[in-house]
């Protein structure tokens, strides 16, 4: 067995590729789901918000039955390109064992809500399936690389615009001899990154182990000790930033918490809207104003594994000595907007009333994911944001 492997995917007939996958529902407002839902029955919308488990399996064996969705004949890989004006990254998916993980050739970085993955995990036990792939990235490899592009030339099985308002395209290669030329190159790069994904695979691991649990005759090559991965090269993967928002100022008016802030911050106000341009340089949304915070001093050089990520500089010297703020994981005075939204995303929610105040941070670099993963340590929960994601359902996996 390889480390990456082809599959036997399951996955929408060309006429149904653009209606039934379905993008992170973070890029989705409830009117956005209720139009795609009227005008696309066969979406996985319709798996995911079902009433109930039960109407959720039956909903997805009609699709089977109905041949909405079908599953492969061959072991295959699926290239797989998403792309917009200038810009464009392609993966690979595959499945990986889920020993490759806790054997560290596949790293994580980030910490988890376990109450999502609880839901992941049942979610997938009720559909015998994984509908999504864990998204993760390697390291450039030339050959690997020139590969897949030569594969792209030819035209793609699939190709259509998806909810996220990007191109999605897909080839499946399965010709006997590509596939091992595939497996072979994963062999020897034999390390890879999750970039987003991680609630998915604490789920999986803990179905696995149930799984394991149920069956007297396990051996370990059972499909449900693998999983499901998009892999795409370290380069082409585009990290956006993971702002914070805090619902009150934990006491203080609006003065006062400015004052406490520049005990530690060289604060200044700013014209319009404030985006930071590089690390441990922060913006701020209060009362309808931006400012920009910089820290004073240098980090205190004891604190080795925040130094390096704005994420926890912002907890450790404001967050939580100033606001009160915990955990991030179980505190809901905080909450989080991925940098899609825009600053103005960060304006409306505390012009609205539903935070007090927003801070924009630069966005974590792919240096500080593969640093953290090498070292085994975790940065807090929702640190990146990569954008775009491969959609839940264009390819799925069943654990039969």
């Amino acid at each position: 067995m390889y480390f990456i492997n082809p599959f036997k995917a399951i996955r929408p007939t060309k006429e149904n590729a653009s209606s039934v996958p379905i993008a992170s529902t973070d890029h989705l407002s409830k009117e956005m789901q209720i139009d795609h839902l009227k005008n696309n029955p066969w979406s996985y919308l319709n798996v995911f918000n079902a009433e109930n488990k039960q109407k959720s399996k039956e909903q997805f064996e009609l699709m089977k039955e109905k041949s909405i969705l079908e599953k492969d004949t061959n072991l295959s890989f699926y290239f797989y390109r998403i792309s917009k004006e200038n810009f464009k990254q392609v993966g690979i998916v595959g499945t990986a064992k889920l020993s490759a993980y806790d054997n560290l050739h596949i790293r994580g970085h980030e910490e988890i809500f376990f109450e999502r993955s609880q839901k992941r995990m049942k979610q997938m036990d009720n559909l015998n399936a994984q509908i999504g792939p864990i998204y993760a990235v390697y390291p450039d490899n030339k050959m690997l690389n020139d590969l897949v592009e030569k594969e792209l030339i030819n035209s793609p099985l699939y190709s259509f615009e998806g909810m996220d308002g990007f191109k999605h395209e897909m080839w499946v290669i399965s010709e006997k001899n590509k596939v091992e030329k595939i497996c072979d190159l994963f062999n020897s790069i034999n390390r890879i990154y999750i970039a987003d994904g991680h609630h998915r695979m604490d789920a999986l691991l803990k179905l696995s182990k149930f799984k394991q649990h149920q069956n007297p005759n396990h051996t370990g090559d059972e499909a449900y000790n693998f999983f499901m991965i998009a892999i795409f090269p370290t380069s082409q993967a585009r990290i956006l930033d993971y702002n914070r928002l805090i619902k009150d100022l934990y006491g203080y008016s609006p003065k006062d918490f400015l004052t406490e802030i520049k005990k530690k911050f060289k604060v200044e106000k700013q014209k319009s809207s404030y985006k930071p341009k590089k690390s441990q340089i922060f913006g701020m949304y209060l009362e309808k104003q931006w400012y920009s915070l910089e820290l004073k001093e240098k980090p205190h050089q004891n604190l080795f594994h925040i130094i390096s990520l704005d994420i926890n500089l912002l907890h450790y010297y404001l967050l939580e000595p100033i606001l009160g703020i915990g955990d991030p994981r179980y505190d809901n005075r905080i909450d989080f907007l991925a940098g899609f939204h825009g600053l103005e995303g960060i304006e409306k929610k505390v012009d609205s009333g539903e935070a007090k105040v927003g801070f924009a941070l630069f966005a974590t670099q792919m240096d500080n994911i593969i640093s953290f993963a090498d070292k085994k340590l975790t940065m807090p929960p929702k640190s990146t944001w990569f954008d775009p994601k491969p959609l839940d359902g264009l390819v799925a996996y069943d654990f039969e």
